[in-house]
């Protein structure tokens, strides 16, 4: 083992990682929250185990699951406290996770008690700046193991050590974890321990080595001696049940049987990959990096309950359960689409129970912010429960008895709150050519365009939006309503979303809605549409990207195809060009003379030369009569040709 720790001391350790464990940590926040139970064993209940303690309470002898009654056995004046709602103690967990990013962004967390801190780049920052220099005769803490000559002082120990450099960044480390440990309990009152080396793993297992509210540094030559030490073999991180069983059918039960193990033996039975992971481990070799935490892919609750067998308290309980898990997400900022349940059925004849978990999608629009903060919208809560108690009937059946035990609850599949250039809000408004005034009227704010519909934002594609059914609709008037409604069909969160190009409505109309709408009609500004965009005549390639189910006419297919054209100098000059001869062999010129009586020279002139024709065959096709009288006449009835369609909504 000498020797194997000889070859650790010639190896480099430029890496310095601290692990933070709180100490009984549900006990702790209990004690904080009631002060008076600090001084009397207190254990944290969870159905019917005591799922941990605080250190008087274990000196009876409580250990972690142990069954409450085994537990007040041996300890009559245990006070319990019900455990069951996580609440309390992810909001402290939170809170602790804040004050270690104020000393590094490199935070993985572990649970809800646990952190690692890669603190590397701090700690070499602070050499090169000279800083905390007087600092490194000294560590904070403990050493392990521990040193046999009292005469050497901290630094000449570490320096006997390893002579790659790491006893300056181990000692400055040491002071760091004091820092970060003091500062918990300054703001939050709460103790933890630390441990400190060079890797992820010997952070964590020296840690372990001093507890409640101590901290440990280990020395970097004795590593292979100090893994070998601890004993079975599932004291090492990452050694689970199955691998401790597999391995003791190999006649291994401790580490050091596994560090004299051959590697053949392990392979055999293990595979290549997870014998070096094992191997590698029982010497406190580890590479893993600090991951950096982010948010949580899945916000749930679970509450274990008198058996419930009443469709009725089932939904009570999940509407309890859907209030406080709303009030969990409040601060993240990012929506759920998707929703999970929970439940756990006990069979009375066979005496057993059986986990169960399905899924089902719920809206975005449930969901609104409000004053920073995520809530549910109006009426939003009913419609979720909707959905919860669909999944809660797949999963058990009315018509026969049954028992349910647990219920729980997950939000999943968040989704960002943008307000950037990939925006609903920043999609619509285009400052320079249009002009839209109710875009702060969009109440869902998370939905986000795909990438390559955003990158063709240029082309109008016209789906279904609503038309105005009021005739005096004001311009302030919402474009549309981006939320989904209860008839709205739930969008699949693995597929991107096709949006509609929503119009600015104005007074007057370009085109008739219906042949039976008598409401006035709305009209279309040119500048809206943004055909003659510069943008837009920059991108005619982007045809190709048009969805397959718009309407589109051959004049959008035609005109994408070849070169935009030229617009025309002026509004002046344009309402006096030649449109040629169209199918009939008829020459129509575009003047006020012959435009319907509703639409607006100005606007329409301002058309590309080709939408003008399409516009004017349309109308001449639908009613053979050249008179604009009968072309005004006539413009409703030709909401069924495919240009008209594309601007406008059939009734």
């Amino acid at each position: 083992m000498e020797d194997l720790d000889a070859q650790n001391e010639s190896e480099d350790h430029p890496r310095v990682i601290i692990h933070v464990d709180m100490d009984y940590f549900y006990a702790q926040v209990e004690e904080i929250l009631d002060p008076s139970l600090r001084d009397k064993p207190v254990g944290i209940k969870q159905r019917f185990n005591v799922v941990t303690s605080n250190y008087i309470a274990r000196e009876y002898g409580i250990k972690k699951l142990m069954l409450i009654n085994e537990a007040k056995k041996l300890c009559p004046d245990l006070v319990l406290v019900n455990g069951e709602d996580l609440t309390k103690y992810k909001q402290m967990s939170c809170k602790i996770n804040e004050i270690m990013h104020k000393f590094t962004p490199n935070v993985e967390k572990l649970g809800l008690d646990e952190n690692y801190l890669d603190v590397t780049k701090e700690i070499n920052e602070q050499l090169e700046q000279g800083e905390n220099l007087d600092k490194l005769q000294r560590v904070e803490g403990f050493i392990h193991p521990p040193l046999e000559d009292p005469g050497l002082t901290d630094r000449e120990a570490f320096r006997r050590a390893c002579s790659c450099g790491c006893d300056r960044r181990l000692i400055l480390a040491s002071h760091l974890a004091k820092q970060i440990r003091d500062r918990i309990f300054c703001e939050l009152g709460l103790k933890c321990c630390a441990g400190i080396a060079h890797n992820k793993l010997l952070a964590k297992l020296v840690g372990n080595v001093h507890k409640q509210n101590k901290q440990t540094v280990l020395l970097p030559n004795c590593t292979a001696s100090f893994v070998g030490s601890l004993g079975a073999v599932k004291s090492l991180t990452g050694i689970g049940e199955k691998t401790a069983q597999i391995l003791e059918e190999c006649g291994i039960k401790t580490v050091r049987e596994l560090q004299e193990a051959s590697f053949q033996q392990l392979s055999t039975r293990l595979g290549y990959e997870q014998s070096s992971k094992l191997k590698e481990m029982s010497f406190g070799k580890d590479d893993t990096p600090v991951k950096q935490t982010g948010k949580p892919k899945s916000v749930g609750l679970e509450d274990s309950c008198p058996a419930i067998s009443i469709r009725a308290d089932a939904e009570d309980k999940f509407r309890h359960l859907l209030v406080r898990l709303v009030k969990n997400i409040a601060d993240d900022g990012r929506i759920p689409i998707a929703i999970k349940v929970t439940v756990r059925k006990h069979d009375s004849v066979k005496k057993t129970s059986h986990r169960e978990c399905k899924q089902d999608k719920i809206l975005p629009s449930y969901f609104r912010h409000k004053d920073g903060k995520l809530i549910l919208a109006d009426g939003a809560q009913d419609k979720i429960l909707v959905v919860v108690m669909k999944v809660f009937e797949r999963m058990v059946d009315l018509r026969q008895p049954f028992n349910i035990t647990l219920l729980g609850l997950s939000f999943f599949k968040f989704q960002e709150r943008k307000a950037g250039s990939k925006s609903i809000a920043n999609f619509l408004i285009k400052k320079s050519d249009i002009e839209v005034q109710s875009i702060t009227n969009l109440s869902n704010e998370s939905l986000t365009l795909s990438d390559s519909f955003t990158s063709n934002r240029s082309l109008p594609i016209a789906m279904d939006c609503d038309p105005s059914s009021s005739a005096g609709m004001s311009d302030t008037a919402s474009v549309a309503s981006l939320s989904g409604s209860e008839s709205d069909v739930e969008p699949s969160p693995k597929k991107c979303r096709r949006l509609a190009t929503f119009l600015a409505r104005k007074n007057s109309s370009l085109l008739t809605a219906c042949e039976d709408d008598s409401a006035s009609p709305s009209k279309l500004r040119v500048a809206d549409l943004r055909l003659n965009s510069k943008e837009y005549d920059q991108e005619p390639s982007n045809a190709t990207n048009i969805p397959s189910g718009s309407k589109s006419t051959g004049f959008f297919k035609n005109h994408l195809s070849t070169s935009t054209p030229t617009k025309p100098s002026s509004l002046a000059e344009s309402s006096s060009l030649s449109l040629g001869t169209l199918s009939d062999g008829s020459s129509k010129t575009c003047t006020e003379n012959n435009l319907p009586s509703n639409v607006d020279p100005d606007v329409f002139s301002a058309l590309p030369l080709e939408v003008q024709k399409e516009l004017l065959e349309n109308w001449r096709i639908s009613n053979p009569a050249s008179s604009s009288t009968s072309i005004a006449n006539s413009a409703s009835s030709s909401s069924k040709n495919t240009l008209h369609r594309y601007f406008v909504k059939n009734a």
